[in-house]
């Protein structure tokens, strides 16, 4: 989990829960009609049909396949869309369902203007995504804290893995340390790349235990997808805090404590996760993750 229990990584962004969760039901199937329209005038940029659609920001945080209309402009690479909507009351921090912000959205789909424009236009937000210069000058400093944080030297963060991260190169995924994957892991989900942290650092055959407010298990990528969406229906925003990481390579498993809490009141205060990570596939095959929520 991201980042470290005396310092959150940005401020927390707000994690809207998905418009469709009520599968089947009429009044979900009604609402998805209602919206369609403003989905559809997104996608073709059509801002005289967003003006007249989107009446209140209420209707900017509505979600269709894990997005909303701002960031589903993003995508689509329409940059007038994108400043309409953030004027009609959207979220600049916004994620979609996979936790990806604006400006990983906005590189990954060859639109880095828009994450460019939107910086330069909002200069207090925080930007992750080392692909731009703000979020590789934040990655660096968080990356300093987390390492101040952990009091065992030797599970401390690798400077190369920060390195590569901050390149943009990565290493193939086979026959690395215990170390590498999971502060690979860590920091991808700090930057807000959970695609790209279950593709590198998690086994398709992962076996995952959820303990707490949540009691299951969940089974491969299928699972730690489930997980994270489990996570973010019950804490709305992305500021968690590591309290601290024993890694120990030897024996090819890692225990980590963090916590949570928000301005809502709601708290976790005994979040535990554990990892069993097989160093030749470079993957994590076992996790447990523990965590009580309160206040939600």
């Amino acid at each position: 989990m991201p980042p470290t229990a005396t310092h959150q990584a940005s401020t927390p962004t707000h994690v809207t829960k998905s418009a469709n969760g009520a599968k089947g039901s009429k009044s979900a199937a009604e609402k998805m009609d209602a919206w369609a329209p403003i989905f559809d005038a997104v996608i073709k940029g059509d801002c005289a049909a967003i003006k007249k659609l989107v009446k209140s920001p209420e209707d900017t945080q509505v979600r269709f396949l894990g997005v909303t209309p701002l960031l589903l402009a993003t995508i689509a690479g329409h940059l007038d869309a994108v400043k309409l909507l953030l004027k009609k009351g959207a979220n600049i921090g916004d994620r979609d369902d996979d936790s990806r912000t604006i400006f990983t959205l906005a590189v990954d789909s060859d639109h880095k203007f828009i994450a460019d424009q939107l910086i330069e236009d909002h200069p207090k937000v925080i930007v992750t995504d080392p692909r731009l210069k703000k979020g590789k000058d934040w990655l660096k400093d968080q990356f300093k804290i987390i390492s101040d944080q952990i009091k065992d030297d030797l599970s401390k963060p690798p400077q190369k893995v920060l390195d590569y991260l901050v390149d943009w190169k990565f290493p193939d995924d086979k026959n690395r340390s215990v170390l590498d994957v999971y502060w690979e892991h860590i920091l991808l989900r700090f930057i807000g790349n959970v695609p790209l942290d279950i593709q590198r650092n998690y086994s398709p055959d992962l076996n995952l235990a959820l303990i707490g407010t949540f009691d299951r298990m969940l089974k491969g990528h299928a699972g730690i997808r489930e997980s994270a969406r489990l996570l973010n229906s019950k804490l709305p925003t992305t500021g968690y805090g590591i309290i601290d990481t024993i890694v120990r390579s030897d024996n090819h498993w890692v225990t980590e404590r963090w916590s949570y809490d928000n301005h809502e009141g709601i708290t976790v205060e005994d979040g535990i996760d554990s990892f069993l990570i097989d160093t030749k596939e470079g993957k994590i095959t076992n996790k447990m993750i523990n965590y009580h929520v309160q206040g939600a």
